[in-house]
């Protein structure tokens, strides 16, 4: 018997090691990228912090123009004429 022949019975364990070599690499990889997260969420904070700003500002521009409409429309129902450009 060649001096590899007491490798048989080992042949389906060492089959399963390529998959579990990468699997451990995968998850490896994995946790790393979740531990690396806290720069993630500086960004997702900053961002939601940026969209709060952009809300407020919209509000604002929409209570202007409800304001502008409403002078408009009470300068038509009182009959004077808008103010000309100069």
């Amino acid at each position: 018997m060649p001096w590899f022949g007491f490798l048989g019975p080992f042949i389906p364990f060492m089959a399963l090691l390529p998959p579990s070599i990468a699997a451990i690499i995968i998850g490896t990889r994995w946790i790393k990228s979740r531990e690396g997260g806290s720069d993630m969420h500086n960004d997702l904070a900053a961002l939601r912090e940026e969209v709060a700003a952009l809300r407020e500002v919209q509000a604002e521009l929409v209570e202007r123009l409800d304001f502008s409409e409403r002078m408009i429309s009470q300068l038509r129902e009182a009959g004077k004429q808008l103010p000309k450009e100069r």
